[in-house]
């Protein structure tokens, strides 16, 4: 794909490209975000050496918010490119944080296995107190968490916005998905799995739920 893009771009053109970023990943344990279409994570170290191949450089980098944190790369097909200061920053950063070590992976599974473990503590704690545990949203996401987690049972059902999913079930764990109105009274504890949407979530079905918790407040240990 990068050869058919460079092919396209003038000598004087630049690409522009936007990608989850992995440090977001690591320090956020975003472990979730890890589904079948995402075949690559990328840090700008490994982007970096990505576009060396075509003799290409990344000139521009920026942190963005999308999809719990991602990356916006400037690029150029040359190799003498005034590169700005956001790449030598980054870069730094980068090497800092031990992008390149094989601990802070090693890291990132120990926390994400202690996730595991806080959220079905904390998951039990809620089913105690209140019987319905009804989940909102079923993203690619969901489907990552819930099945690591191995939550199937404790979730009634899931609601969701999206009607191509109504009556279908999350892949795994097999949990129902039904539209907002399958909801018949806000005697319930919804659990937001659109992690990444929780404050508009809220926001906007009051009407649903007195009680909104979001899945990513069940990783801390209470």
């Amino acid at each position: 794909m990068a050869e058919c893009m460079f092919s396209l771009v003038s000598k004087k053109g630049s690409i522009i490209i936007e990608v989850q970023y992995l440090m977001n990943t690591l320090q956020d344990l975003t472990f979730d975000n890890i589904y079948h279409e995402h075949y690559n994570y990328w840090s700008l170290t490994s982007l970096v050496y990505f576009f060396e191949q075509f003799n290409a450089t990344i000139f521009r980098s920026e942190k963005i918010d999308t999809h719990g944190g991602s990356i916006r790369i400037y690029i150029k097909k040359a190799k003498k490119v005034k590169i700005e200061k956001s790449v030598k920053d980054m870069l730094k950063e980068e090497e800092i944080y031990g992008i390149k070590d094989f601990k802070t992976y090693k890291n990132f599974g120990d926390k994400v296995y202690k996730i595991r473990e806080n959220v079905l503590s904390n998951i039990k704690k809620i089913k105690k107190n209140n019987k319905k545990i009804i989940g909102y949203g079923a993203p690619a996401k969901a489907t990552t968490a819930l099945n690591f987690f191995g939550i199937s049972k404790e979730i009634d059902f899931i609601v969701e916005d999206n009607k191509l999913k109504h009556n279908k079930f999350i892949p795994g764990v097999k949990i129902p998905i039904k539209k907002k109105s399958y909801i018949k009274d806000k005697n319930n504890t919804l659990l937001v799995l659109a992690w990444n949407f929780y404050k508009d979530i809220k926001k906007n079905n009051s009407n649903l739920s007195d009680n909104f918790v979001n899945i990513k407040d069940l990783e801390i240990n209470n």
